[in-house]
C-alpha cells in the first residue's frame, strides 16, 4: 500500500481537497485499497474545520469532506511514502523541519510533471538556492552575477505552486480544485505505471 501525505499551510483548503479528491478518483479506478491518503499543514492547528468554500467544492465534486485540520508532525512524515506539497515554500518548510525526509518530499506539480527539461532547470535552481543560502549563512556576499543567474532560472521555470484560495470566492476555490484534480489524475497514472 502506498502512503501519500498532502501538505499545505493550514490544512483547511488545498491539502484536504487533494486528500478527498484523490480518495474519490482512486475508488473510481479501483485503487482505493492500494492507497492510504492523509493531509496536514505546516502551520495548522489541530481540529479546525475545512474552509466553507473548500467543503462546498468537495460536495459538488461528490467527495467526502475531511474531518479537521492536522499539524505536520514527525510521525506523519515517517508514515508517508511520499509527501506532496502545494507549494515550493511548503516543501522547503517540510525539509527544513524534517531533513531526514528530503528524498520523499516534492511539490505536487513537480512529482507529476513529465517535462524533463523543466525538471533539470528546477534541480539547477534548487542547487543554486542551496549554494546561496550557504553563502549567506557563512557571511559570504552573493554576487550580482549569482543574483542574475537565479532570476533567469526562476523566469524559465513553470510555476510549481498551487495558489492558496483562502479568503477568495467560491469560483477561485473551484479553479484551485480543478488544478489539483488535473495533477491527481497524472498522479494516479504515474502510480499505475509504477505498479506494473
Amino acid at each position: 500500500m502506498k502512503r501519500i501525505l498532502f501538505v499545505c499551510t493550514g490544512n483547511t483548503c488545498r491539502s484536504p481537497m487533494a486528500e478527498s479528491m484523490l480518495r474519490r478518483l482512486a475508488e473510481e479506478r479501483g485503487l482505493g485499497g492500494k492507497l492510504d491518503i492523509r493531509s496536514a499543514g505546516v502551520a495548522a492547528i489541530d481540529g479546525l474545520p475545512v474552509s466553507e468554500n473548500a467543503a462546498e467544492v468537495l460536495k459538488r465534486k461528490q467527495c467526502q469532506v475531511p474531518d479537521g485540520s492536522k499539524a505536520l508532525t514527525a510521525s506523519l512524515m515517517e508514515w508517508a511514502d511520499v509527501v506532496l506539497t502545494m507549494t515550493s515554500g511548503h516543501k522547503r518548510q517540510a525539509i527544513q523541519r524534517f531533513p531526514e525526509s528530503i528524498d520523499k518530499v516534492f511539490t505536487l506539480k513537480e512529482y507529476v510533471g513529465d517535462d524533463e527539461a523543466s525538471a533539470e532547470k528546477l534541480a539547477a535552481l534548487e542547487s543554486l538556492v542551496s549554494e546561496l543560502h550557504l553563502k549567506q549563512a557563512t557571511a559570504q556576499p552573493v554576487t550580482d552575477e549569482e543574483k542574475q543567474r537565479l532570476m533567469a532560472l526562476e523566469r524559465e521555470l513553470p510555476n510549481p505552486d498551487i495558489a492558496d484560495p483562502f479568503g477568495c470566492s467560491l469560483e477561485e476555490y473551484r479553479k484551485c480544485a480543478d488544478e489539483i484534480e488535473q495533477c491527481l489524475t497524472k498522479l494516479l497514472n504515474k502510480l499505475g505505471s509504477e505498479s506494473q
